[in-house]
């Protein structure tokens, strides 16, 4: 997957109007550069994600596991969708998934367990992606996408949690 290309400007420009922090509905200006790269990560990121929570889903035993890994990859689709959006609307290119794809195994290569960690851990830098994402755009309709999106992978990885104190998978951290 290649990032997209931004030229190097040949002299610092400068921002002349607050326009360019403005305009939650209309004349919504292109992505900066900081932005792009901001949505670059999370289009990677949940490529390689989605992915990796098929072949899970494909693979786990524990039946309320395996929908949870289905929801996760709806979940993945949803933001893949909103970050694709957001960049043909400022005419880029949209990275090409180069994670390749599940097999058709159904022998799982790990424990539901660890399978579970792996996803709440994914979760938690995903939750932690969008929050540095909100501090660093000057648009103001990312930061309020992106804490939608947070708040619906807050809920998945609440869900997930649950899921795994019920089956006595979380360890509780030193206290």
């Amino acid at each position: 997957m290649r990032p997209p290309v931004i030229p190097l400007p040949k002299q610092t420009a400068y921002v002349k109007h607050e326009k360019y922090i403005s305009g939650i509905q209309f004349n919504k200006r292109k992505l900066n550069s900081v932005e792009i790269s901001l949505l670059y990560h999370g289009i990677e990121n949940n490529s390689f994600g989605m992915q990796m929570i098929s072949g899970f889903a494909q693979v786990a035993e524990n039946e309320e596991v395996k929908k949870y890994f289905i929801k996760g990859k709806e979940l993945s689709k949803q933001i893949l969708m909103v970050f694709n959006e957001l960049m043909i609307k400022s005419d880029l290119k949209i990275p090409g998934e180069s994670f390749g794809v599940p097999l058709d195994s159904s022998q799982p290569p790990f424990s539901d367990k660890l399978m579970m960690y792996l996803i709440n851990l994914f979760s938690n830098f995903s939750l932690t992606s969008n929050a540095l994402g909100t501090s660093f755009t000057l648009r103001p309709d990312l930061p309020l996408k992106m804490l939608n999106m947070a708040n619906d992978i807050f809920s998945f990885a609440k869900e997930g949690a649950k899921i795994m104190i019920e089956n006595g998978w979380m360890e509780q951290p030193p206290q």
